[in-house]
């Protein structure tokens, strides 16, 4: 066992410590070290004490031992019970976890006499045979509990829960398996699940409901489902019922009877007595009482609010009114009434507390509970009072305390209000139709909960009802579709309403509204009288003269025109008549069943072309009659005659025109037709998609001669059929022989007229009729040539000649001609040539090439072509490189032409020649293939350092690879830096000796030499020595001061100088740190180097190193910071860094004096009056740190106690002391050994009478004592 005691450092040390009788009271004292001594000479006995734990606190403390870990192979025994009396006993120990069972007990150091752990038996005896045990295993551990169980919630049965379910997934489960009988009790807030118990052995939920009062009905029962352990049950028990609890009531042996009500002080829960008279009596008398409160305001900000009723006092600070929580202000009182202001209230109910010095609130004299102000809205004029039956005028309402208003009702009709046009004193909303029986309608304000109905402002006036006043037809087409407008007074305010027109049963379609009333398009009726009605927000419109306006639905035929017509058709019908639709997709007319084409709709005409006669045979002489149909939409329409249901259209063989003769002839762009025959005056003629009107030219009565003309523009070459029409009667009859044309293209010219043997030109051909909207247009020539169209119209065509292959072996060009016959084909339709169509291609005429060469300088590449006839004067020459890349021509004769092209890649490429005046060049001596191969003329240098890193050149042409350019140094890559076609600049590797040298250009690979790596070619740096950021070093086997780098780390060092064997740069400022000094000579490479230069840390000035105990901005400058990695601190204590940080300076913000060393800004100097005001300034050290380096400057940083902008310099150039007072105020030493300072121990390492070194736990840390003085009445820890 061991014992917990307490005690009193305060009064056992402090108040006995003679050091310290002066302390005043309340400061604060820095426990050093407690010592617990045991004497020397008590020898260790039953009741010696085992110091086990010291707890030192400022308060009470609760101490609790945790239980150790158990020995390894261990169980932790959660309970022991014992039960029995000697000498058998029936031991049962709980095991933690539900492990493995226990062995069995035994004695220590006793002999085994029989039995063993497996069979659960055991005896055994003592040396001296004194005591035998035996011991028996009753039961083994038991497994741990699992399985699941059921819940039953009335009628409710909730399965498979397992035993281990957490405390918030039953609280779930029970809530989502409520019904109507649970539910209020389970889908509470106050209704909550904790798991008190959660081992292998137990699971124990409890269910408890905080704020719900009295006995729960037995709601949840439990059951085993499947539960799996020794002997595992669930059940469930009531822990407390909801009830009265009846406890003590502290200092109720102090309460006395009384009659009247007693006031009770309470102190620290218990009652203090009264020794006087305690009792206060409520009076009805005394009580104030409010019996109306009225509530007025205006257009301004302030409401006035009338309370009248009985008590007041008369004294305005006597009474105080509450209206919602805020003051109202008395402006005038008496007994029975008072008036104040306060700013205005919404529309609601708001609580009125009245207070009556000393009297106490006032009630309700009616109620004689609370108060309440009713604020309701007031309407005090609706603007303009009346509107029509239909509403959709938009009224003014005017009164006041209508800011909160949500809705207004004329009647039960709400009247949308306008959210842009609405104030505390003003809305604007739409006045909506009339449903209510009386013309006088109650407006109602409604504000949330609140409404206000107001009676006598606003009514309907039926006399300012829109009236009809015109219909723009009395007629329409049974098939409808037709437009109506319906003229209606006053319609430009009901614009946006809901308006419909009916038109008998049915609804016609609103396509616009205007100022004057609404167009409609009319519905499909059949034929009769309708009723035409508008209906404005549901109120029918009525006419101005009180007649319902009337339309009449029909569709006759009048009368067809003409009686006759051609056997083949094309008469163009008139059919007269009324209720025709103007929709193409209604109207249909047929004879015969034949469709009759319509080519224009009116409401009284229709117009077709008939077509040919049903079953014609050209040897029929007969006339032919064929009845026609008129369908509009799916009526057949009839005749307007009784007698004649029925309408007859003959076709004639007498009235068919006859073309006897046809001709035609191109002229110019013109194609000119002559016909002949019988009756075609006024005719058109029709050819394709074209048609021209004939004209009478001569002939006799019975025979006819016409003539038109037909641009040939128009006209593509084809087949086309004669089709000739006569205005009145129809399609001509035309003779077998003439019933189709051909228009066939036309050549008229070619340019040129001769050019090269290999092609290359484009051929100009001229005519007419050379145009194909398919394009099927097609150049053909004898021989082995084609020509490539390039664009082609009516009159002309371009194409590109071809040659196929060579038409003669060069050896064979002298004197080779060819003579060439040009054709065209249109639409499948050969041309006709009307002048010279022949091109002819001679040697004398073909540009020859004989030598293709090729050169690189700089960035270009330059091609000279030699021959013959490569270019007549005037006539500048082409070239093409892969039909592609056009080569500048630079200079050119007859027979020689250079031109110039970006710099080309190495491989294989085609190049052709041409001019425009003759076409393309044929190659005679040479093929129009040339080969460009990469070719190096030089590199240099050829001795390298060992370090590698020189810069090599290579000097050649075609050296720039599409797809792939490297240098190889035996198999190492050179690293290009810059390549193009004439040099490459590459930075070699390092290596030993000779090397091989090798160039690979798109899969060409080239050997080029062998350089050499020697130590003879090495730089070397052989020492260093640095004053600053200037470093002086001695060099060798460099050459020369334009070639060499030096590098510091990865920093460029610069200001490169050298004299000899000597070399100067200046390094760029560092982080503090060390870095290795590198030397690049350009030609050579990397030089051998084992130089370091190290960047000191250092702080070479303090701005602004002055502030108040708060802290301030400080800047510090110097070298060797590092962004990022910079710490500085001030007495130990961080300064955040500001801004953005350099190698050279940084600002960070002083961090507040810690309150241990702010004490000391309460000293002052012994020579200095204690009464006068001064200032004390604490000086720290500031300490920059980056990685491992620390500056060696000692900068530092002042603590102003009594900061002013004024004068402060002043101060601080006067004093510069760091005032500290001893800690014992009587010799001037150090008394102590210890010192405390930022709240954290430091172990002395050093100390005098005027200089003390400490130690903590962070970094050294040394604090001078300059000076110290005797300052009595001052206390310092």
């Amino acid at each position: 066992s061991w014992t917990f005691t307490c005690t009193n450092l305060w009064k056992g040390c402090v108040n006995h410590s003679m050091l310290l009788q002066d302390l005043p009271a309340n400061s604060p004292v820095f426990v050093h070290q407690i010592d617990v001594v045991i004497p020397e000479t008590q020898k260790e006995t039953s009741e010696s004490l085992y110091l086990d734990e010291l707890v030192i606190t400022d308060s009470n403390v609760t101490v609790s031992r945790s239980p150790k870990p158990p020995w390894p192979d261990g169980r932790i025994i959660e309970a022991v019970t014992v039960v029995g009396s000697s000498p058998t006993y029936n031991v049962s120990l709980l095991v933690a976890g539900c492990g493995a069972s226990l062995p069995l007990l035994s004695l220590r150091g006793a002999l085994l006499l029989d039995g063993s752990e497996e069979d659960g038996h055991l005896s055994v005896s003592t040396e001296d045979a004194r005591i035998n045990l035996t011991v028996r295993r009753l039961q083994k551990s038991s497994p741990p509990i699992g399985g699941t169980f059921r819940i039953y919630l009335a009628n409710t049965v909730i399965s498979g829960i397992p035993v281990n379910i957490s405390s918030s997934h039953l609280h779930r489960l029970l809530q989502e398996n409520t019904d109507n009988s649970t539910a209020p009790y389970f889908n509470t807030s106050d209704f909550t699940v904790i798991k008190d118990s959660d081992s292998c052995y137990e699971s124990i939920w409890t269910l408890t409901w905080k704020t719900k009062t009295g006995d729960l009905p037995n709601v949840i029962n439990v059951s085993a489902e499947n539960l799996t352990g020794l002997n595992p049950t669930v059940t469930s028990r009531v822990v407390y019922d909801g009830g009265v609890f009846i406890g003590p009531i502290f200092g109720d042996m102090l309460a006395t009877f009384n009659n009247n009500t007693q006031v009770v002080v309470v102190v620290n829960d218990v009652l203090a007595n009264c020794s006087g008279s305690c009792s206060f009596q409520f009076s009805q008398e005394k009580t104030p009482l409010v019996s109306e409160v009225e509530y007025l305001s205006d257009d301004g900000s302030q409401a006035t609010i009338v309370i009248r009723g009985t008590g007041f006092a008369e004294e305005k600070a006597a009474l105080q009114v509450e209206v919602n929580s805020s003051t109202c202000r008395i402006i005038t009182l008496n007994e029975t009434k008072l008036i104040c202001q306060m700013e205005r209230l919404p529309v609601g109910v708001y609580q009125v507390k009245l207070l009556v010095r000393p009297y106490g609130f006032a009630l309700n004299s009616s109620t004689g509970e609370g108060i309440f102000l009713r604020v309701e809205p007031k309407l005090v004029a609706i603007e303009p009072p009346a509107a029509s039956e239909i509403g959709g005028l938009r009224v003014a309402l005017r009164g006041t305390g209508l800011e909160g208003i949500k809705l207004v009702l004329f009647g039960s009709q709400p009247c949308p209000i306008s959210a842009n046009t609405r104030n505390s004193t003003r809305i604007e909303c739409q006045v909506p139709s009339r449903s209510f029986l009386d013309a006088v309608v109650p407006v109602t304000l409604i504000s949330g909960h609140l409404s206000t109905t107001f009676t006598n402002l606003f009514q309907y006036d039926p006399s300012l009802n829109p009236v009809v006043v015109s219909l723009s037809r009395n007629r329409s087409g049974i098939s409808g579709g037709q437009e109506l407008h319906i003229g209606i007074s006053s319609f430009a305010v009901y614009q946006g309403l809901d308006i419909k027109v009916q038109v008998g049963h049915l609804w016609g379609q609103i396509r616009a509204q205007t100022d004057r009333g609404v167009n409609v398009t009319l519905p499909a009726l059949a034929p009769g009288w309708y009723n035409v009605s508008v209906i404005i927000n549901g109120v029918v419109v009525a006419t101005s003269n009180r007649t319902e306006p009337l339309i009449r639905y029909a569709s006759e035929i009048f009368s067809v025109e003409p009686c006759c017509g051609s056997l083949l058709g094309g008469t163009l019908l008139t059919i007269s008549g009324v209720g025709f639709s103007q929709n193409p997709a209604l109207v249909s007319v047929s004879l015969n069943e034949q469709p009759c084409m319509v080519t224009h709709l009116s409401e009284e005409t229709i117009w077709c072309l008939t077509p040919p006669a049903a079953n014609l045979s050209n040897d029929d002489s007969q006339d032919i009659s064929a009845s026609v149909n008129v369908l509009l939409g799916s009526r057949l329409l009839l005749h307007a005659s009784l007698e004649k249901n029925t309408t007859v259209f003959n076709y004639q063989r007498t009235l068919t025109p006859l073309i006897t003769t046809f001709g035609m002839e191109a002229t110019g762009n013109s194609l000119f037709l002559s016909i002949q025959g019988i009756n075609i005056t006024e005719s058109v003629a029709k050819l394709g998609d074209s048609e021209c009107t004939l004209e009478f030219q001569h002939g006799n009565n019975s025979a006819m001669f016409s003539q038109c003309s037909l641009p040939l523009t128009d006209l593509e070459p084809g087949i086309y059929p004669i089709r000739v029409i006569q205005k009145h009667l129809g399609y001509a009859r035309v003779a077998s022989r003439l019933q189709s044309v051909t228009i066939t293209p036309q050549i008229t010219s070619i340019f040129p007229k001769q050019g090269s043997i290999c092609g290359g030109m484009v051929l100009v051909i001229s005519g007419t009729a050379l145009k194909s909207r398919k394009n099927l247009v097609q150049v053909s020539l004898e021989g082995n040539y084609s020509c490539e169209i390039q664009n082609s119209d009516n009159n002309v065509i371009r194409c590109f000649l071809l040659p196929g292959a060579h038409p003669l072996p060069y050896e064979r060009f002298t004197e080779a001609s060819w003579t060439l016959n040009v054709t065209v084909t249109v639409n499948g339709i050969g041309s006709v040539c009307l002048g010279d169509c022949t091109l002819h291609l001679h040697e004398q005429w073909t540009p020859l090439v004989d030598l293709v060469t090729w050169e690189n300088s700089g960035a270009f590449t330059y091609l000279l072509i030699k021959g013959q006839q490569l270019a007549w004067p005037g006539d500048s020459p082409v070239v093409h490189v892969n039909n592609q890349a056009v080569c500048r021509v630079t200079f050119w004769n007859e027979t020689n032409i250079k031109c110039q092209m970006d710099c080309i890649a190495p491989g294989k490429y085609n190049v052709s020649v041409s001019n425009g005046r003759s076409g393309q060049a044929c190659f005679r001596r040479t093929t129009e293939v040339f080969t460009v191969m990469p070719q190096v003329h030089q590199f240099y240098p050829q001795n390298f350092s060992t370090n590698g890193g020189g810069l090599l050149t290579l000097a050649g042409s075609a050296m720039k690879g599409k797809s792939l350019t490297s240098v190889l140094v035996d198999h190492h890559p050179c690293l290009i830096l810059n390549v193009n076609c004439t040099a490459i600049q590459c930075m070699v590797p390092p290596g030993n000796g000779t090397s091989a040298l090798r160039l690979k250009v798109d899969g060409i690979d080239i050997y080029l030499g062998r350089i050499t790596y020697s130590e003879e070619f090495t730089p070397a740096f052989l020492s260093i020595v640095p004053a600053g950021l200037l470093l002086t070093m001695t060099v060798s086997r460099v050459t020369g001061m334009d070639n060499i780098h030096v590098f510091v780390g990865d920093f460029v060092c610069s200001g490169i100088t050298m004299t000899q064997s000597t070399l100067q740069c200046s390094a760029p400022p560092l982080p503090a740190g060390q870095y290795h000094v590198l030397g690049l000579d350009v030609l050579r490479g990397w030089a051998s180097s084992n130089l370091t230069f190290t960047s000191e840390l250092s702080v070479t000035s303090v701005h602004h190193n002055w502030g108040g105990l708060n802290g301030e901005a400080v800047h510090l400058r110097g070298m060797g910071f590092s962004p990022g990695q910079t710490l500085v601190t001030i007495c130990g204590h961080p300064c955040e860094i500001l801004g953005n940080m350099t190698m050279t300076a940084l600002s960070c913000l002083a961090p507040r004096l810690n309150a241990s060393l702010a004490i000391l800004c309460g000293l002052t100097h012994s020579a200095v009056d204690c009464q006068e005001a001064g200032a004390t300034f604490i000086k720290c050290d500031v300490q920059v740190t980056v990685a491992s380096y620390h500056q060696k400057e000692s900068v530092f940083y002042l603590y102003v106690s009594h900061f002013f902008t004024v004068g402060i310099r002043d101060q601080l150039a006067s004093c510069v002391v760091f005032p500290i007072s001893p800690l014992a105020l009587r010799d001037p030493k150090v008394e102590r050994d210890e010192v405390l300072i930022y709240n954290s121990s430091c172990n002395i390492t050093m100390e005098t009478e005027a200089e003390m070194e400490c130690e903590g736990a962070n970094q050294p840390i040394t604090a001078k004592i300059t000076e110290i003085w005797k300052n009595w009445g001052q206390n310092t820890q």
